[in-house]
């Protein structure tokens, strides 16, 4: 079965704020920087960590990618 092309060109646009898989990143509200670790444009959500990672490991949450500010 083949896939329409533009279901695969939707999944591929970046998001509106520009922010990509690795990007360190700022959420509203907080001083801290995080580490966006995935990426879903359908739903605009993202899963990041806090950055650097703690010695202990730094868990993963999801949110909204409306909530994200690129690290400029």
């Amino acid at each position: 079965m083949k896939t329409p092309k533009n279901v695969i060109e939707k999944a591929r646009k970046e998001t509106k704020k520009n922010i990509n898989q690795g990007d360190c990143v700022y959420l509203e509200n907080q001083e801290e920087l995080f580490q966006v670790l995935g990426i879903d444009n359908a739903y605009e959500k993202c899963w990041v960590r806090e950055w650097p990672l703690n010695p202990n490991g730094s868990p993963v949450f999801e949110i909204s990618i409306k909530q994200v500010s690129p690290n400029q």
